[in-house]
């Protein structure tokens, strides 16, 4: 644990906030969390590998090609995910609006809208009064894609090429280290965080589609590629994702919905063993901290600025705990 924290040291917290700053600024996050994700898949490929005593070369070009594997695998899933969501949710929302009419109407108040056509002028008027918010996020479908292919050249470029070999003890060297010292701590950070959703979110998503299948719900592919793109939003997605499974089991039963709310129970039940069990013990931020990161990274990068708040949330505290008061 640092006593006194050096100049150079100072310099590179300052450098590395300034460069944070940037991405905001210049509405950069897409290509961060590109270039962040791509390096984060590469370089634990390569190191899991070096630890079974294969050559360096191997273990790299075969990082390398493990990743563009994987990275097609997303990709596809992803656009596998808005195709579905296209065809399928207009059709989910038309056979529950009425059912959730019906209930409201039980209970003695109406509700909003009867169809999925009425939904979406309801989506419409509330976009016009959000217009910033939801342009922040539909720029990841426009100059976003642009982004996210420099990022991934980026950090493929960076993967490759050799780290330099400098002994001098000049100012800038001093910095370098410094600053590089930052940037691992927050891979660690980002690769605990991040690494730990995306597989938490894919076995959700498995266990979630034998479910589904087990109990002849509906929607099951929307319903299951859902669990696993929202789950990788911490506590806002699985929200989002449980209220559509329940959605769909209360389309076809009252018992169907309550089976579904049960399963959601036992499967976050399971989520934070899994959590506890791949992190190796808790990040140690507080859900009501998490929650006011997922804020203010949304209003400051939009989608980038959900999924990168709690890895810099845990970064922050790290970096904080290294420093004695």
């Amino acid at each position: 644990m640092e006593h006194t924290v050096s100049g150079p040291r100072k310099a590179s917290y300052i450098l590395f906030g300034l460069i944070l700053v940037g991405v905001a600024r210049f509405d950069l996050g897409a290509f961060l969390m590109a270039g962040l994700v791509s390096y984060m898949i590469m370089d634990t490929c390569e190191r899991r590998l070096l630890a079974q005593k294969t050559s360096r070369g191997f273990a790299r070009w075969t990082a390398v090609a493990a990743f563009l594997i994987l990275a097609a695998a997303l990709t596809w899933i992803f656009v596998t995910f808005l195709r579905v969501s296209v065809t399928r949710l207009p059709v989910l929302l038309d056979t529950l609006l009425p059912r959730l009419d019906a209930f409201a109407k039980d209970y003695g108040f109406d509700f909003p809208a009867d169809n999925a056509k009425e939904l979406r002028d309801l989506v419409v008027e509330s976009a016009r009064e959000n217009s910033a918010s939801i342009g922040k996020t539909s720029g990841l479908l426009t100059h976003g894609v642009f982004q996210v292919v420099i990022g991934v050249f980026a950090a493929t470029l960076k993967f490759l090429t050799p780290a330099p070999v400098e002994h001098r003890r000049d100012l800038f060297d001093s910095l370098r280290h410094e600053f590089n010292a930052r940037v691992s701590r927050f891979m660690g950070s980002f690769e605990r965080v991040v690494g730990a959703q995306v597989i938490i979110s894919a076995i959700n998503a498995v266990l979630t589609w034998v479910f589904l299948e087990a109990m002849g719900f509906h929607f099951k592919t929307f319903l299951t590629l859902t669990t696993f793109v929202c789950g990788l939003v911490p506590i806002v997605g699985n929200l989002v994702s449980n209220a559509f499974i329940v959605s769909a089991g209360l389309i076809q039963s009252e018992q169907m919905a309550v089976i579904g709310l049960v399963y959601l129970v036992v499967i976050h039940q399971l989520g934070y063993l899994l959590n506890s069990r791949i992190l190796g013990g808790s990040i140690g931020t507080p859900t009501w901290m998490t929650l006011v990161g997922l804020v203010v990274g949304e209003a400051v990068m939009g989608v980038p600025g959900v999924l990168l708040a709690p890895a810099l949330l845990h970064y922050a505290r790290e970096e904080l705990r290294d420093i004695k008061a």
